[in-house]
Protein backbone atom coordinates (compact mmCIF):
# COMPACT_ATOMS: atom_id res chain seq x y z
CA UNK A 1 0.00 0.00 0.00
CA UNK A 2 0.99 3.50 -0.74
CA UNK A 3 0.85 6.53 1.89
CA UNK A 4 -2.27 7.94 0.47
CA UNK A 5 -4.25 5.25 -0.22
CA UNK A 6 -4.67 4.36 3.79
CA UNK A 7 -1.76 2.35 4.84
CA UNK A 8 -0.35 2.61 8.19
CA UNK A 9 3.74 3.62 8.65
CA UNK A 10 4.50 2.79 12.84
CA UNK A 11 7.92 3.94 12.33
CA UNK A 12 7.13 7.64 11.24
CA UNK A 13 8.13 10.92 13.96
CA UNK A 14 4.53 12.44 15.49
CA UNK A 15 5.18 14.67 18.65
CA UNK A 16 9.22 13.69 19.18
CA UNK A 17 8.39 10.20 19.49
CA UNK A 18 7.30 7.38 16.74
CA UNK A 19 3.71 7.26 15.53
CA UNK A 20 1.06 5.78 13.95
CA UNK A 21 -0.34 6.73 10.47
CA UNK A 22 -3.12 6.47 8.64
CA UNK A 23 -1.91 8.24 5.29
CA UNK A 24 -0.44 11.74 6.46
CA UNK A 25 -2.91 11.67 9.36
CA UNK A 26 -1.25 10.33 12.68
CA UNK A 27 -3.99 8.34 15.13
CA UNK A 28 -1.79 7.10 17.62
CA UNK A 29 1.75 6.91 19.76
CA UNK A 30 3.04 5.35 22.63
CA UNK A 31 4.24 8.22 24.82
CA UNK A 32 7.35 8.48 26.89
CA UNK A 33 5.53 7.72 30.00
CA UNK A 34 4.47 4.01 28.27
CA UNK A 35 0.59 5.25 27.60
CA UNK A 36 -0.71 4.97 24.59
CA UNK A 37 -2.49 7.72 23.30
CA UNK A 38 -5.23 8.05 20.58
CA UNK A 39 -6.86 10.95 18.38
CA UNK A 40 -10.77 10.37 18.87
CA UNK A 41 -13.84 12.50 17.97
CA UNK A 42 -13.72 14.97 21.37
CA UNK A 43 -17.40 14.13 22.35
CA UNK A 44 -15.59 9.64 22.56
CA UNK A 45 -12.61 11.41 24.69
CA UNK A 46 -14.78 13.15 27.25
CA UNK A 47 -16.84 9.33 27.52
CA UNK A 48 -13.48 7.50 28.09
CA UNK A 49 -12.15 10.40 30.92
CA UNK A 50 -15.51 9.82 32.44
CA UNK A 51 -15.58 6.50 32.42
CA UNK A 52 -11.63 6.05 33.86
CA UNK A 53 -10.49 4.72 31.03
CA UNK A 54 -7.67 7.25 30.33
CA UNK A 55 -6.87 10.82 30.93
CA UNK A 56 -6.47 14.39 28.55
CA UNK A 57 -2.86 14.44 26.91
CA UNK A 58 -0.86 17.29 26.08
CA UNK A 59 2.46 16.51 24.18
CA UNK A 60 3.94 19.16 26.20
CA UNK A 61 3.39 22.13 28.69
CA UNK A 62 -0.53 23.37 28.11
CA UNK A 63 -3.58 22.05 28.74
CA UNK A 64 -4.98 18.72 27.16
CA UNK A 65 -5.78 18.55 23.63
CA UNK A 66 -9.67 17.91 22.64
CA UNK A 67 -9.16 15.09 20.33
CA UNK A 68 -6.52 13.06 22.09
CA UNK A 69 -6.31 10.36 24.85
CA UNK A 70 -3.55 9.10 27.11
CA UNK A 71 -4.53 5.03 27.77
CA UNK A 72 -2.84 3.89 30.61
CA UNK A 73 -0.50 0.40 30.94
CA UNK A 74 -3.70 -1.00 33.31
CA UNK A 75 -5.66 -0.87 30.33
CA UNK A 76 -3.33 -2.58 27.74
CA UNK A 77 -5.87 -5.78 27.15
CA UNK A 78 -8.05 -2.49 24.96
CA UNK A 79 -5.15 -0.73 23.39
CA UNK A 80 -5.69 -2.53 19.99
CA UNK A 81 -9.44 -1.83 20.54
CA UNK A 82 -8.90 2.21 21.05
CA UNK A 83 -6.09 2.16 18.22
CA UNK A 84 -8.59 0.46 15.31
CA UNK A 85 -11.38 3.31 16.51
CA UNK A 86 -8.72 6.21 16.47
CA UNK A 87 -7.40 4.61 12.92
CA UNK A 88 -11.08 4.80 11.33
CA UNK A 89 -11.71 8.34 12.64
CA UNK A 90 -8.88 9.79 11.42
CA UNK A 91 -9.36 7.68 8.06
CA UNK A 92 -12.18 8.90 7.82
CA UNK A 93 -11.11 12.93 7.86
CA UNK A 94 -9.37 11.90 4.69
CA UNK A 95 -6.04 13.87 3.79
Amino acid sequence: MAEGDGAISAHRKGFGTRSMFVGRKMFAVLDRTGELVVKLPPERVAELIAGRIGRGWSPGVGAPLKEYLAIPFTHRKRWAEFAREARAYMGEKGE
